[in-house]
């Protein structure tokens, strides 16, 4: 019995890494590609494609499912019968993550009839077998884990949002998601949850708010996506954090040092109107990906046309083991050594910034800096990019 034991798991142990390598061989060279119709500004279909999977029938079943799911056949179709005349906009978002694929596709316009409205459609899409990932694959118990998420949207999201909505209804939770690096993005029907343009909402949860009930086994969905290097600072974090903090970036936040705040405001459009700090102005957009975050310019003088992001501020969310309310100043001194330079910020400086009494440290990456800023109690509150 005991021999029979340990051949047991010396099967179980190879049949799991045989797993893995034909994981990575099915997603190894994948691609995503945008396929469509673009008639005019006012006109255009765009959705995702996969391309480079070495299985074609594999890549071709992935496809259909993108297709199907987005609804690109019939926005295809309803854009051919508005060349004479009329509006639809079909853009999506996101990509290849691990050997897993997640978009959402937004169509804006005449969707349905003349009269104009936003709607999300999503997939998310096991590379290894072609099916769709439900929402509650990502968890150990999908129950707790919406009980989890409708208690945060009440508590941490709903106050902040509601005066900037046309209307807002965050639970339950919405059917549509799609899965990112920095968390999962909520897709709301434009009935229930609207911006003051009109668009329909979306609401993206870091991954760090989940982490009690995602499902982190070894083959999860959660750790083929990566999600435990972004919730768990780590030796190899200090690596991730200079490599995107030198690119002018912050993971998952779609702006980066030096855009144009002009081509941003007119893509994402203002949540409200700037705010002032010392040397410049906060600006909020709409969107889940913008949820407490902030594009830092200059004071506008050299006119609006000319303004471009200085710096990114982040109040919510996780990157690559920096959590906001969670990571404590030491543990982040231990992953990534001690700062090159640090600052107290008194009331004085809290309130000239917009932000806490506590400390701020500077790491600098190529010719950017990474500014931490801790509470007094020593818990990270915001990240900012210079």
């Amino acid at each position: 019995m005991k021999r029979f034991r340990t051949i047991r798991r010396i099967l179980c142990l190879t049949a799991a890494m045989l797993l893995a390598f034909v994981s990575a061989c099915c997603a190894e060279g994948a691609e995503v590609v945008e396929e469509g119709f673009a008639f005019s500004e006012e006109l255009s279909v765009r959705y995702p494609q996969i391309t480079g999977l070495e299985d074609e029938a594999l890549q071709a079943q992935v496809n259909r499912l993108i297709q199907e799911k987005s609804n690109s056949g019939g926005y295809l179709s309803r854009a051919a019968l508005l060349i004479s005349g009329g509006s639809l906009k079909v853009e999506w978002k996101g990509g290849i993550l691990g050997d897993v694929f997640s978009c959402a596709v937004s169509a804006s316009g005449a969707v349905e009839n003349t009269r104009n409205t936003y709607v999300w459609t999503a997939v998310t899409a096991d590379l290894r077998d072609g099916q769709e990932i439900a929402f509650d694959q990502l968890f150990t118990d999908a129950e707790a884990a919406k009980d989890l998420i409708a208690e945060y949207l009440e508590d941490e999201v709903a106050p902040e949002l509601s005066a900037h909505l046309a209307n807002s209804e965050l639970t339950p939770v919405p059917e549509l998601f799609f899965l990112e690096k920095s968390g999962v993005t909520l897709l709301y029907p434009v009935s229930r949850l609207s911006t003051l343009s009109d668009r329909a909402g979306d609401i993206r949860i870091g991954w760090n708010v989940l982490r009690d009930v995602l499902d982190l086994s070894e083959d999860s969905v959660a750790s083929r996506i990566g999600v435990q290097e972004m919730i768990s600072l780590t030796g190899g974090s200090a690596e991730q954090l200079r490599a995107m903090a030198a690119e002018g970036s912050l993971t998952g936040i779609p702006a980066r040092l030096g855009d144009s705040m002009k081509e941003l405001t007119d893509r994402y459009h203002m949540l409200i109107d700037p705010d002032g700090f010392e040397g410049g102005r906060l600006f909020s957009l709409e969107g889940g990906c913008f949820g407490d975050v902030f594009l830092m310019t200059d004071d506008l003088t050299r006119g609006w046309e000319n303004s471009v992001v200085e710096g990114i501020r982040m109040d919510r969310g996780c990157l690559w083991g920096l959590c906001v309310r969670e990571t404590a100043r030491e543990d982040w001194i231990a992953a990534l050594g001690e700062p090159d330079g640090s600052a107290e910020i008194d009331e004085d400086k809290a309130e000239a910034i917009r932000g806490y009494t506590g400390t701020c440290d500077y790491y600098y990456c190529g010719e950017r800096i990474l500014q931490l800023y801790s509470d007094e109690a020593g818990i990270l509150v915001s990240i900012v990019l210079t």
